[in-house]
């Protein structure tokens, strides 16, 4: 059987090494047994997201799909309240219902007007060998041989008007902003984008799109303002990519800045949507690279935030050895992994019970036992909900070697 890494693995090791060892898959691979104590509100937006990127909707009117949108995001807080949620408060529930009703709304009149791209998968899983640091060409094994797979989930694989494909993210934000620069050198990003063209040969992701809420933000007036970007070249979204959408969700300044605008990419359309752009039906079709190509793009409004963030190759083949590393360092650590005790790492962490415990010096196996339960196995499929719905046409699927 293979050993499997994760990037909550890999963020947990470098964290405090307790918690790594009692949750990591090569490790005890436990989890809490008590469920969420409140709506998770991030994960019921992202669900209501799967729906509304859903690649076989993406030409239908949005009339249609907008209710199919609000459904699932209502499935996902009540699977939420069945699984076990049951120490929040009752009025925690529709307090949540409508928080995401209301944003969800507003995002259906946001995303349109920054939607320049095509959606290809959704909630798509891969799977990977990780690459041996000590032998080029070969694959990690573990101590009795075993290979060593990443795996992990992508939120969407989208392609652009110029035939690039790019990883999008869906990250829910509490308070400000974070600088933009920041997202620029994430981890999990660039080796999503590693994985993901081992795990479709041929396949080159061009960068990652962020594409973030704000449970607290306010919608202003301003519609395209850059972020910071740290140093960075960041640059406004030119306007002319804007698609159709319907006049009645929009204000009138933002009706007109879309009415402006020359369409690229085509959504919503009888015609076929986002899929009316040019077609990929051969491996060696290559992304035409835009004239100016910045490495950070950011549109903001108070509520939502768009950044394009393209890697180089460099980076993604940096990726590929720091994962390398930290997996061998996994592999090789000690059966005793001693904790990081801080009030950053402690207060979140799922483990904090026992490890106090043992840290007083008391036996922590009556808590594992009582608290926690091995994680049920992952099961690999390609994609949820239109995951593996790759097209014969727009965005088709590079052929796999047998």
């Amino acid at each position: 059987m293979a050993l499997v890494v994760t990037q909550p693995d890999r963020e947990a090791f470098r964290r405090c090494r307790r918690q790594w060892d009692l949750q990591a898959r090569m490790r005890r691979d436990l989890e809490p047994v008590t469920g969420a104590q409140a709506p998770d509100l991030p994960a019921a937006l992202h669900a209501a997201l799967a729906v509304y990127y859903f690649p076989g909707m993406w030409d239908w009117d949005r009339a249609i799909t907008i209710p199919l949108v609000r459904q699932g995001f209502d499935r996902e807080l009540a699977r939420q309240r069945e699984r076990g949620a049951i120490a929040s408060p009752p009025a925690a529930w529709p307090q949540a219902a409508a928080a995401g009703h209301d944003l969800l709304g507003r995002y259906a009149g946001w995303a349109p007007g920054v939607d320049s791209f095509s959606p290809v998968l959704i909630d798509a899983d891969f799977d990977v060998q990780v690459i041996d640091p000590d032998r080029t060409g070969s694959g990690l094994t573990g101590p009795d041989g075993q290979p060593v797979r990443y795996r992990g989930r992508i939120d969407m694989l989208a392609v652009d008007q110029h035939d690039a494909y790019w990883l999008v993210r869906h990250r829910v934000v509490r308070g400000g902003w974070p600088p933009g620069g920041q997202l620029a050198g994430r981890e999990p990003a660039l080796a999503h984008a590693w994985a993901w063209e081992q795990f479709y040969p041929g396949l080159v992701i061009a960068g990652t799109i962020y594409n973030e809420m704000r449970l607290d933000g306010a919608d202003t007036a301003v519609a395209n303002e850059p972020g910071p970007a740290g140093g960075r070249s960041a640059r406004k979204i030119r306007r002319q990519f804007r698609p159709r959408i319907f006049r009645a969700e929009l204000s009138r300044p933002t009706q007109n800045a879309v009415e402006a605008s020359r369409p690229l990419v085509r959504q919503h359309e009888p015609s076929g949507g986002g899929r009316s752009i040019p077609q990929h039906r051969r491996l060696y079709a290559a992304a035409r690279e835009p004239a100016v190509a910045s490495e950070i793009e950011q549109v903001t409004t108070g509520t939502f935030r768009r950044t394009w963030v393209r890697h180089s190759r460099a980076s993604i083949a940096a990726a590929d050895h720091r994962l390398a590393a930290d997996t061998a360092a996994m592999l090789a650590a000690p059966a005793s992994a001693p904790p990081n005790p801080s009030d950053a790492n402690c207060r979140p962490c799922p483990f904090l019970a026992p490890c106090l415990a043992t840290r007083a010096g008391r036996d922590d196996a009556v808590l594992l036992r009582s608290g926690y339960r091995p994680r049920p196995p992952d099961v690999l499929t390609e994609g949820r909900l239109g995951g593996g719905a790759w097209g014969l046409g727009r965005g088709a699927a590079p052929l796999r070697p047998r």
